[in-house]
């Protein structure tokens, strides 16, 4: 894997290197403890800023961030739950407790008012028996609550089975863990 990322020849792509004093980080959710992880960001956003320049080329990353960079936040998110739903593809549909999941951003506690009506149309095509979007759901790393898992796709289709249609389980797909060997990517191997 490493060497389908890093290529070949004279365009081949330098891995980033992990700053010394840093410690792995989990590509599940960007999680820091505290002051230790005060330290450690500006290190860690070079290496993330000479990795996408890197990839994108000087000309497309300065035009690409010319063009997004309002919105750059909001688009790093997006973009690493598009990451995983795209990861959970493959995975088999399964049933899950309502009660494991935790409604986070999108998913508020019940249907906004401007909501209803397209939630509402999309309970009317489940009753119907036709199939709907996949909801994703990704695992927490420190799962330590009741509710261990987070919507990241298919808001509208959990809000529809759940609080439309009053069901206490939802089909979802699970977001997979990263592999390891994806991991250790950015883990500082001196290559």
């Amino acid at each position: 894997m490493l060497e389908c990322l890093a290529g070949t020849g004279s365009n081949a792509m330098k891995l980033p290197q992990r700053a010394s004093d840093t410690r792995p980080i989990s590509l599940d959710r960007r999680e820091t403890d505290g002051a230790k992880g005060a330290d450690r960001r500006p290190a860690e956003a070079d290496i993330a800023a000479g990795f996408l320049v890197e990839v994108m080329g000087e000309d497309v990353a300065a035009a690409f961030f010319a063009r997004f960079g309002a919105v750059m936040a909001d688009a790093c998110r997006r973009a690493e739950n598009l990451a995983h739903v795209l990861r959970a593809e493959d995975e088999a549909e399964t049933e899950l407790p309502v009660s494991q999941v935790r409604r986070v951003g999108a998913v508020p506690d019940s249907v906004p008012p401007e909501d209803e009506p397209r939630v509402h149309a999309l309970a009317a095509t489940i009753e119907r028996g036709e199939e709907l979007a996949p909801i994703v759901v990704m695992m927490r790393p420190k799962a330590c609550s009741a509710r261990p898992y987070d919507v990241i796709s298919g808001w509208d289709e959990f809000r529809a089975l759940v609080d439309v249609l009053g069901r206490t389980t939802v089909p979802v797909r699970i977001v997979p863990p990263v592999p390891p060997e994806t991991l250790t990517l950015f883990d500082g191997a001196d290559a």
